[in-house]
């Protein structure tokens, strides 16, 4: 599909509703009414994604960081980095580590469920869902999603971003989606399934801070005010 039209239908989409249902709080039922002035920026940022998008795919890292504000400053927060990247040395080796080398044999990011508000006069916050497949060079194929917040400026008549963090899920949440996801399909599988479940709930509960049970025990009778 030629990227305009697409670009058409995706703004199209995002327009439409003057209201939509949010998973939030566990509660899909709830409806999160949104303002005819986030629906049409929702709608402005997810044009700019379309067409990053679409760099990012066909591994255009040169468009790609022309996409990014022009202050030099860019912050960039990956989850496979332990640290997040400030600078704009820093963000063009996150896009080139390995001068020279190759690293991805192919990625295909998708972008939606776009939500953003504005913060001030030309500036604007949003956030999205990120679904991807990759292949590592050498590597078997792997697919992951994420949720996404990014900043974006207004430079002349174009949106340019200028903070981006990925905030995937806990690990214990993430596994039981993609289990619910891809159901075992052998006894093998499942008791995998079963064996990864387990590892993480105690991981989780052997990296439990020193000193945590007298923090509790401190704070035993305390009642949350609303």
């Amino acid at each position: 599909m030629p990227i305009s039209i697409r670009r058409l239908l995706i703004c199209i989409f995002v327009l439409l509703p003057s209201v939509v249902l949010a998973d939030f709080h566990f509660d899909a039922k709830k409806k999160n009414v949104i303002s005819d002035e986030d629906i049409a920026l929702a709608a402005e940022i997810t044009a700019f994604l379309v067409d990053y998008e679409t760099a990012y795919n066909n591994q255009d890292y040169l468009t790609v960081k022309s996409m990014w504000s022009a202050d030099g400053n860019p912050i960039y927060m990956a989850e496979e980095v332990p640290f997040p990247l400030y600078g704009q040395s820093r963000l063009d080796g996150y896009f080139n580590p390995r001068p020279g080398r190759k690293i991805l044999d192919g990625i295909d990011n998708r972008y939606s469920e776009v939500r953003a508000k504005y913060v001030a006069p030309g500036v604007a916050v949003a956030t999205y869902r990120l679904d991807y497949d990759i292949k590592l060079v050498g590597m078997p194929a792997m697919h992951g999603w994420d949720r996404l917040m990014a900043v974006f400026v207004k430079e002349g008549e174009s949106w340019k971003m200028s903070a981006y963090t990925e905030s995937p899920m806990g690990p214990a949440t993430m596994v039981r989606k993609m289990i619910k996801a891809n159901p075992a399909a052998t006894d093998a599988e499942r008791a995998d399934y079963a064996t990864t479940q387990k590892t993480i709930k105690m991981l989780g509960q052997a990296g439990v801070s020193e000193g945590f049970d007298a923090f509790l025990e401190e704070r035993k009778d305390l009642q949350p005010t609303h």
